[in-house]
């Protein structure tokens, strides 16, 4: 394919299954984006910084916010949009979407420096009137993101985290996406990476504000170039077949067809997404297809697609048990599979429940072990054991970014 092209394919540790009994396979559904010149046009943004301008956030937090917000508006252009809002228990909408000219662009940036420290935390009420602002200034070739940018908890207004996934799922249904960034420590960071899977977005972990310029600084430049925006896949999944996703990624499941959404790609981006599947015997079929087809919006706005097909053949179980297994996508299963169940053990650790937590990580370090490298594999087991014994809110964070980013297949 040519490399302006959307691509897609399917891949699997095996292409034979039982003919006799149930057979658990892995696969490997990859998409790539279509690459462009870097002095190709890119498509308008249209975005909404909302800034946490709650107590906690006093201090460098909200100065190196403001310099990064500030960074961000320097660097659109006069045909993207932004909207400013700020919160704390109360919600300022402090510019609505403007276009990025060199007036605006001032204004907007003298209104950020002007943004000062508040009382608690209206999460929800702030980045809903971000979205809203996206939403009345869309059109149909801009890229519309709300970027949530906190160090707090949600402690006013929705603050129950499958609510607000729910909001951030629909939202991205309508176009709409949502980045979230946790600064510091005081954040709850099952939350905002709940809020960035359902709403199509990025998560991002902020240790130490000095980070933050450098982290908008990757959003951005990933905003700037992206070439494939509402990237769905499709799958028909055959009748009696029973499909687990791994990873977090927003998905649906009806009239026999798998749908999951991946969000925006940027130009040349190849994402890996991982499900098992389990397969039902069969003495009257000689194979098993799985379909898939990639949905997408180029640059321009237009619907750009691919399809693929991955066979699985049945076979008697000595020829299944012979067949050479590809051990580089079980490997790579393993490691999204790992941090899929380090992400659900560290809110047990959260809730209190350190044992259950540590049994859980430890099933799924004997389940995968065959397939980690031995740094992954003394990794996992120490995280387990400081687990049982309770960790602090930085080695909750750090380790749940740590896994979120191995879902995604994202480095640094």
């Amino acid at each position: 394919m040519e490399k302006n092209s959307l691509k897609l394919s399917l891949n699997s540790e095996q292409t034979l299954i039982a003919r006799e009994v149930p057979s658990l396979r892995v696969l490997e559904v990859i998409v790539q984006a279509p690459t462009i010149e870097t002095t190709k046009s890119r498509p308008p943004l249209n975005l909404a910084l909302v800034i946490d301008r709650s107590g906690s956030m006093s201090g460098e937090n909200l100065d190196y916010v403001k310099q990064a917000a500030a960074f961000v508006v320097d660097r659109l252009e006069e045909n993207d949009r932004c909207a400013l809002v700020a919160y704390d228990d109360q919600v300022q909408l402090l510019s609505s979407s403007i276009k990025m000219t060199g007036a605006n662009r001032n204004e907007m940036k003298r209104l950020i420096r002007d943004i000062r420290i508040g009382g608690t935390t209206n999460l929800s009420g702030g980045w809903l009137q971000g979205c809203h602002e996206v939403a009345e200034a869309a059109e149909e070739k801009t890229i519309n993101r709300t970027l949530l940018l906190t160090d707090g908890l949600a402690n006013v207004g929705i603050t129950d985290l499958e609510e607000l996934a729910m909001h951030a799922r629909e939202l991205a249904s309508r176009g709409v996406t949502t980045s979230t960034f946790g600064v510091g420590l005081g954040f709850n960071e099952h939350l905002l990476e709940a809020m960035s899977n359902q709403g199509r977005g990025n998560f991002y972990f902020i240790e130490t504000p000095m980070q933050i310029p450098d982290i908008f600084l990757k959003e951005f430049n990933e905003l700037a170039t992206i070439t494939a925006s509402d990237v769905e896949i499709e799958l028909e999944i055959p009748a009696q077949v029973n499909v687990e996703l791994l990873g977090g990624w927003a998905n649906e499941k009806k009239d026999g067809k798998f749908r999951i959404f991946a969000g925006n790609l940027y130009s040349g981006q190849t994402q890996e997404i991982y499900l098992k599947v389990l397969t039902p015997p069969a003495t009257d079929k000689s194979a098993l297809d799985f379909s898939a087809r990639v949905m997408a919006k180029d640059e321009n706005g237009k619907v750009i697609e691919d399809k693929a097909t991955w066979v699985f053949k049945y076979a008697d179980a000595e020829s299944v048990q012979q067949e050479d297994c590809k051990l580089d996508v079980l490997e790579r299963c393993a490691s999204v599979e790992m941090a899929d169940r380090s992400t659900e053990a560290l809110k047990l650790e959260r809730a209190g429940e350190r044992e259950k937590a540590h049994r859980l990580m430890n099933a799924s370090i004997m389940a995968n072990e065959a397939f980690l490298s031995e740094d992954n594999l003394d990794n996992y087991n120490l995280l387990s054991n400081r687990m049982k014994r309770g960790l602090d809110e930085t080695d909750r964070k750090t380790s749940q970014y740590d896994a979120y980013r191995e879902k995604r297949r994202r480095g640094g």
